[in-house]
């Protein structure tokens, strides 16, 4: 079967784009969203220097641009221009040749997608850190000259972490509904570094790049409040110290300010200028002892305008997305984690009530009642209503001569229980011979004690019933209980996958709204993804998922064949999970019994979801339909069980209950399963009266047996779990005892079981199960004295 692959741009693809330069670049390109906010954002970076001439910010917001949806030569130009505009040439050098390089080197590790930040991080290191040292080389060795190609190398290393948090959200701010405090840091860095841009950038005598960075403190103090307010003043403050000769107060500066103007901020804009306003002054008073102000009023002043100035919309616009993250996430993640303890607590608190009925139940049941003294004596009563009530000398018999007469009836007692019932021949001489009813009082004797035996077999029943209720309740807890440790359980989510596969799936063209990736508790991933409907295109098949896969190093595969689509959102949401590492083939044959139309063995086989692959075979008492309504109820119940998650002990104890509950009549049924582990090939075998399992190997055939009693029998059962582990190509062969029966060595003089099926050479599981039930109707000469069934599953590796 051939695949079709569908092509998508790799990141790293800078040498394709400069090859296909006339045919990418349109005025398109130019004004799309994405290039009129990263390309300008580009140039001033380019222009952003620290102090020394330090300027290593091009390569890594190239690097932090690797994945969206932009065109990366004009990036590199924006770049180039903007360390042009302020005369640095050998920076143009410097920059150009780490971008080269830095292609280079993906190129080297395309495959290699996990920790892709870090790698960003790794090549844009070594990509600075080589042109600055030819360079060195170059001009001359100097200590001081390797100390700041080391420092350009070690901040390109830090800028792309930054850069690789803010740059999906510059491009689409509503991407997210709430930001971590990473990235509001990220951004705010990245902010100041665009500001810093702007040095020697004046107009009328004012700076910009001051009249911009106060006007930047004040809004996100004004909109995300004083902490916020308060590290974007230190951001800012530091990086004005650092790329131009002002002193370090600077930074005490801005952060001052942007504290008390976000703790003013309640009181509107008018509070949080306010807030800037004295906050300096308040610094320069405290700091300097003077009037020299540490941020020019006059620039104050013009920010200050422009904020009042600026629209509420435009405020919004520019940093409200940030607001809501820091007014809205901790409340919102409270919340859940409170509804998450309560819903767990009360899970709980409803696991130790039903603990506590099936403690009770438990308690009072009793499986085997025995008569007391007093049930002794209400059988007494009852004989002498009947029979000595109007009698002449059940004064004589019943008072005066009491004792005799107790004594004669525990003899009657004793004869009842050794036989069942009394004759005249069973009573004393002595009392036959005083008593004028004798004939009545030994009918009145049985008819009583049968009605005795009855109702102690009754109040046995209640009892047994009651335990069965104890072990029904207590499975109960125990489901409960594992619901809200799995609801506690802290899911491990993949942001930086996430973002990964966001930004792939943009370049791919998938209108991709959300991705979620988990790791479960086996260490596998299960990945959401909710993007626009295609429209019955099967991008989830064709694009999606090949592009998952590519990406996490995972074979991932859809959770179902179906596609649910909202017609209210119009979406689509793709559940991906692992792919299995194994595969199972199962092939059936049956045949019912001689002259019946029902088999009474059933059957069924399920993949469960979660990694495991379930066969199961039950075999009801006798044959014809009773048989297969009980087998078939035993199969019915065992897929739902497993189905709910129910685990194996909990399952084959639910359905041995409900068979001995069903009826008056005997309710047996074997169960027969099969528990295989997709990943790892181990399989559990659960055997509750059912005959052997066989594991054909490729070298021999393995037996897999239990003793124990069908299910529906006793009121308790125990569950032994039988491990085994499973290699490519074996074979799991389950049959119920009408085929084993036949291959009994006492009864045929042919080969045993084992050695049959070790000579069937095939390696198709149906055949195998066919030749196996033509052996058997051989062996019973076309006559099966009982219902009979086979099945043969084949375990074998995907292809990798």
């Amino acid at each position: 079967m051939k695949t079709g692959i569908v092509p998508y741009e790799r990141l790293g693809d800078f040498a394709k784009n400069c090859g296909k330069v006339r045919n990418k670049i349109s005025f398109k390109d130019i004004f799309s969203r994405r290039n009129l906010i990263l390309l300008p954002v580009a140039f001033f970076l380019g222009r952003a220097s620290l102090a020394g001439g330090v300027m290593p910010f091009g390569l890594p917001f190239y690097a932090a641009t690797m994945g969206t949806n932009v065109n990366h030569f004009l990036i590199v130009l924006s770049i180039a221009l903007g360390l042009l505009s302020i005369g640095e040439i050998e920076q143009v050098y410097i920059t150009v040749a780490a971008i080269l390089l830095f292609n280079a080197f993906n190129l080297l590790f395309k495959n290699y997608r996990a920790r892709l930040n870090f790698r960003y991080a790794v090549v844009s290191f070594a990509s600075i850190l080589i042109p600055e040292f030819l360079m060195i080389y170059i001009q001359g060795f100097l200590l001081y000259d390797l100390f700041k190609g080391l420092l350009n190398s070690f901040i390109a290393f830090a800028m792309v972490f930054i850069f690789r948090n803010a740059v999906p959200v510059i491009t689409d701010p509503s991407r997210k509904y709430r930001f971590s405090g990473e990235e509001t840091i990220s951004i705010a860095i990245s902010m100041a570094l665009v500001l810093s841009g702007f040095t020697n950038v004046q107009l009328l005598g004012f700076s910009i790049k001051n009249i911009l960075c106060i006007l930047v403190v004040i809004l996100f103090s004004y909109k995300c409040g004083a902490g916020v307010g308060a590290a974007t003043g230190v951001t800012v403050g530091l990086l004005v110290s650092m790329s131009s000769a002002v002193t370090p107060l600077i930074i005490a500066s801005y952060g001052f300010c942007g504290l008390l103007s976000g703790v003013l901020g309640n009181l509107g804009k008018i509070g949080s200028c306010l807030g800037f306003v004295m906050g300096n002054a308040m610094l320069t008073l405290y700091l300097t002892g003077s009037t020299e102000v540490l941020i020019y009023l006059k620039e104050v002043v013009a920010a200050v305008v422009l904020f009042i100035l600026t629209p509420p919309k435009a405020v919004e616009a520019v940093v409200g997305v940030f607001g809501k993250n820091t007014e809205a996430y901790p409340e919102k993640r409270g919340y859940s984690i409170r509804i998450k303890e309560i819903t767990v607590e009360r899970l709980n608190k409803f696991s130790r009530a039903f603990k506590e009925l099936a403690k009770t139940f438990n308690e009072i049941s009793e499986t085997k009642v025995v008569a007391d003294k007093e049930d002794v004596s209400v059988l007494f009563d009852r004989v002498a209503e009947k029979v000595c009530k109007d009698c002449s000398l059940c004064l004589y018999c019943w008072e005066r001569n009491f004792y005799d007469t107790y004594q004669i009836m525990f003899k009657i007692i004793e004869k009842l229980d050794a036989k069942g019932r009394i004759e005249n021949t069973d009573i004393p001489e002595y009392f036959l011979e005083r008593c004028g009813r004798i004939y009545d009082f030994v009918d009145a004797v049985n008819n009583v004690y049968e009605l005795f035996k009855v109702d102690m077999v009754w109040k046995s029943k209640i009892g047994e019933s009651r335990g069965l209720v104890s072990q029904q309740l207590d499975g109960l807890s125990r489901i409960i209980s594992n619901l809200a440790s799995e609801i506690d359980m802290n899911l491990h989510f993949k942001s930086d996958v996430e973002d990964i596969l966001l930004s792939e799936m943009c370049k791919a063209g998938i209108k991709a709204e959300e991705v979620v990736v988990f790791e479960n508790k086996w260490g596998k991933y299960e990945i959401s993804v909710f993007h626009k409907g295609c429209g019955g295109k099967r991008n989830c098949i064709t694009t999606i998922a090949k592009l998952v896969s590519d990406i996490t190093g995972r074979k991932m595969v859809k959770d179902s064949p179906e596609c649910f689509y909202s017609p209210r959102t119009q979406s689509c949401s793709l559940k991906l999970t692992e792919e299995e590492a194994l595969k199972v083939t199962t092939g059936i044959a049956r045949m019912p019994k001689l002259q019946e139309a029902d088999s009474g063995d059933n059957y069924t086989f399920m993949n469960t979801g979660d990694g495991k692959y379930i066969i199961a075979l039950s075999d009801g008492m006798g044959s014809g339909q009773k048989a297969a309504i009980q087998s078939r109820a035993t199969i019915n119940l065992l897929e739902q069980f497993m189905e709910s998650g129910f685990d194996r002990d909990t399952t084959v104890k639910l359905i041995n209950s409900i068979l001995v509950l069903k009826s008056n009549e005997d309710s047996f049924a074997t169960i027969d399963m099969s528990v295989i582990d997709l990943y790892s090939g181990e399989v559990e075998f659960v055997k509750v009266g059912a005959v052997p399992t066989y594991i054909k190997r490729e070298d021999r055939v393995e037996a897999v047996k239990l003793a124990s009693l069908p299910a529906g029998i006793l009121s308790n059962i125990e569950t032994e779990l039988i491990h085994k582990k499973l290699e490519n190509g074996n074979f799991i062969i389950m049959m119920s005892d009408g085929i084993a029966d036949l291959f009994k060595p006492e009864e045929q003089k042919d080969m045993p079981l084992a050695d049959f099926i070790r000579q069937i050479e095939s390696i198709n599981p149906q055949d195998v199960a066919d030749r196996i039930l033509e052996e058997a109707c051989r062996r019973c000469g076309g006559k099966p004295a009982d219902d009979m069934m086979v099945i043969a599953a084949k375990i074998w590796k995907k292809a990798g």
